[in-house]
């Protein structure tokens, strides 16, 4: 009785293993595939306080990106596109901190990371 418990105990414990690896594999794979994210904040010639944001993604066609963007721009304004692209006009002056949060799916896992940006409003 004592070696099947000790047996029965051990399989799950290498079970539990070989469903962590797989995650930890998966969420390795959606972290590297991070680095291929980029967004740009472009200040409009017209309007100092207004921004023209762009998330984009260069990834390795093993991805695929939800076309759903969570913006948040710092100011404490939030919004979500459902594009790459996104106007933004800052009320004030000064520096703040843009977060784009975004989605990545592989088959039907999908993990969700951001990126961040420092824009200064003149």
């Amino acid at each position: 009785m004592k070696n099947l418990l000790i047996a029965v105990t051990l399989s799950i414990f290498f079970l539990s293993q070989m469903g962590c690896k797989k995650t930890t594999e998966e969420a390795i794979n959606c972290s590297l595939e991070s680095l291929l994210m980029t967004m740009h904040a472009n200040v409009d010639p017209q309007n100092l306080k207004l921004f023209h944001f762009t998330f984009e993604y260069e990834g390795s066609g093993e991805f695929t990106l939800d076309n759903e963007i969570k913006w948040d721009f710092g100011d404490g304004t939030t919004e979500t596109s459902q594009g790459k692209t996104i106007d933004h006009t800052y009320a004030n002056t000064g520096a703040y901190t843009a977060k784009a949060t975004y989605k990545l799916y592989k088959g039907s896992d999908w993990c969700s990371s951001y990126i961040t940006k420092s824009i200064h409003v003149n």
